[in-house]
């Protein structure tokens, strides 16, 4: 598979994800919008309006006049003002943080399930850490841009439209200036915005790389202390902090040319307005209160289209981080439902695989046209050299890749036509290294039943596997959390676990890949009796490097180069003239165990 680590979406990919999990909540979000540009409106267009009033009439001031009877009517419109804008900023505030929480909610959950969706083979090659990171960095990045988007862009477009049009309508020259020059500053930040934007890139792709690598080293950490491996662990992080910091140094750079351009741009409709109104002053075409309003508008404009281009990077880097996630969430997934997939539907249990075709890669084929029939209620083993596709027909089965070609059928039905969910909860599967969830034994042996842990089943299973021998032992019991992917227990011990909780699920079909190899001898034995029990009821595919594991089944299966070379009981097996590979497997075993 195709290794796309490092990799982003498009700027217009990225809003357009970001717009889809903000839809739900638009309402909140242009309530908010609204309450906003009216909050704004209210004080940076009447306030300054009662201001310019205010000094004109002072310059017309008689003596005698009182604050009441020159100024009244101003004092009470500069009250309901301040009242109103206040009010509206708070309404703004609340629909804004709501909204946005929610779309970070949402975003987070529907982002999940979209990771989940890409299956087995998109996560192998994918490491969680650089995933966990992405999620998290795009989940803060997403909130802050609808709060950059709002209290920020959209603060000072309304600023900005404003100031011109009030300009326009007492002094049109002044927003004659300030529009041209609006209009160069947004030609500046379109002109560069791509290589602000692809340096912001860069660094999101460099740090995403040092925090997945350094994650991906805590959660394996054991691997580390034992190869001795943290100062070399420690270098590699250091160098990728180092692309890190390279990455953000460059961006800095087109950041400050980007801001010379702009700093020129402000710099000169600050000073074409402030001679543009003097000039007007001068020949008496304005009054002192427009003035003032000149004056305000270009000092306050000049300000906030500064402001705006810090914000417009904040809220680009903030999409260069998403942009990673919404990568990663738009690849098609591997394995889907077929439209109008049926649930699967189980009865006897017959499992059939006809002309199977499959492969890693292309040029290396694994299967080639494999056929196999289990017949309802029988155990049959599989057994062969390790890459001969043991492992991989047990994938297949519980459908976590696609064939390139033939059938896989339970009952007759192609699981190809069924949905996934019923696939899985009507095989059961237990593993060679069973992956735990960072909780508690019970809940782990519980997971896939509907509700809380039934404690009364959850021991019943456990005793069934041995699992209660090691549990007595734990001060917390089955309570006891089993730390990430289960580290806090040994291998066999959550081998027990596993078994435990397919012996709970009572699946029609069993899958066993290697589901003994942890065990010691003592445990084995035991668990085997435990086994034969759950077999009882279901057809069973058992995959064992341990013969011993699979002597008294039904059958036996050899398969070698992707194909099935032998079949037969083991006694049959044994007996074969000349000899065959299983045979050869079995003389070579030592106390067991396959030497290999």
């Amino acid at each position: 598979m195709e290794d796309q680590r490092g990799e982003a979406a498009t700027t217009r990919e990225t809003l357009a994800y970001c717009a889809e999990l903000a839809r739900p909540y638009r309402r909140l979000l242009l309530g908010a919008a609204t309450a906003l540009v009216l909050a704004v409106v209210v004080q940076d267009v009447a306030s300054p309006l009662v201001f310019a009033e205010v000094l004109d009439r002072l310059a017309t001031l008689r003596p005698g006049e009182t604050l009441w009877g020159r100024f009244g009517t101003l004092v009470v419109a500069y009250a309901l003002a301040l009242l109103t804008g206040q009010v509206l900023m708070r309404a703004a505030g609340w629909l804004e943080w709501e909204g946005s929480l929610r779309t970070f909610t949402h975003g987070i959950h529907h982002s999940f399930e979209r990771l989940l969706r890409l299956g087995y083979r998109w996560h192998v090659d994918h490491p969680a850490g650089e995933v966990s990171s992405s999620l998290s960095a795009f989940a803060w990045a997403l909130v802050d841009g609808i709060d950059t988007l709002e209290w920020s862009i959209l603060r000072i477009a309304v600023i900005v439209l404003s100031a011109i049009v009030v300009l326009g309508v007492v002094a049109w020259p002044v927003a004659l200036v300030l529009v041209a020059l609006t209009g160069v500053f947004v030609l500046v930040v379109v002109k560069r915005s791509g290589p602000v934007t692809e340096a912001s890139r860069e660094f999101s792709r460099a740090h995403s790389r040092a925090e997945g690598t350094a994650s991906d080293v805590i959660r394996n950490v054991t691997t580390v202390l034992v190869g001795a491996g943290e100062a070399d662990e420690s270098a590699r992080v250091r160098t990728l902090l180092d692309d890190v910091v390279a990455a953000d140094l460059r961006a800095r750079r087109q950041f400050t040319v980007t801001r010379v351009w702009m700093g020129g741009t402000i710099s000169a409709m600050t000073w074409g307005a402030l001679v543009v109104g003097v000039v007007l002053a001068l020949h008496g075409v304005i009054r002192s209160g427009v003035v003032y309003l000149v004056l305000f508008y270009a000092s306050t404009v000049s300000q906030e289209l500064v402001t705006s281009f810090q914000e417009i990077r904040n809220l680009v880097r903030g999409l260069g981080r998403a942009g990673k996630l919404v990568h990663l969430v738009s690849t098609e997934p591997e394995v889907r439902d077929a439209p109008g997939a049926r649930d699967l539907q189980v009865g006897a249990g017959a499992l059939r695989f006809e002309q199977v075709s499959f492969s890693y890669r292309p040029d290396r084929p694994l299967l080639a046209d494999f056929e196999l029939e289990v017949h309802p209620g029988e155990h049959v083993g599989v057994v062969g050299a390790s890459g001969g596709g043991k492992s991989t027909v047990t994938r297949l089965v519980l459908r976590l890749m696609d064939l390139q070609g033939g059938r896989i059928l339970i009952d007759g039905q192609d699981i190809a036509g069924c949905t996934q969910r019923s696939l899985r909860r009507s095989v059961s599967y237990v593993p060679q290294d069973p992956q735990m969830l960072h909780r508690s034994i019970a809940e782990n042996i519980w997971y896939g039943q509907p509700g809380e842990p039934d404690l009364d089943r959850v021991r019943g299973a456990a005793h069934a596997a041995f699992v209660d021998e090691f549990v007595r032992y734990l001060p917390e019991g089955y309570d006891t959390v089993v730390g990430e992917r289960g580290l806090k227990l040994s291998g066999g011990q959550r081998q027990r676990v596993a078994i435990a909780q397919a012996m709970l699920g009572n699946a029609p079909i069993l899958i066993l890949d290697k589901a003994t190899s942890s065990l010691d001898s003592q445990s084995e034995r035991y668990v085997q009796e435990a086994l034969w029990r759950l077999m009882a009821g279901s057809t069973a595919l058992v995959v064992a490097h341990r013969l011993s594991t699979i002597a008294h089944l039904d059958r036996i299966i050899v398969v070698d180069d992707g194909r099935i070379v032998e079949t037969g009981s083991h006694r049959e097996l044994l007996l074969a003239s000349p000899a065959g590979t299983y045979r050869r497997l079995w003389e070579h075993q030592s106390g067991g165990f396959l030497s290999e």
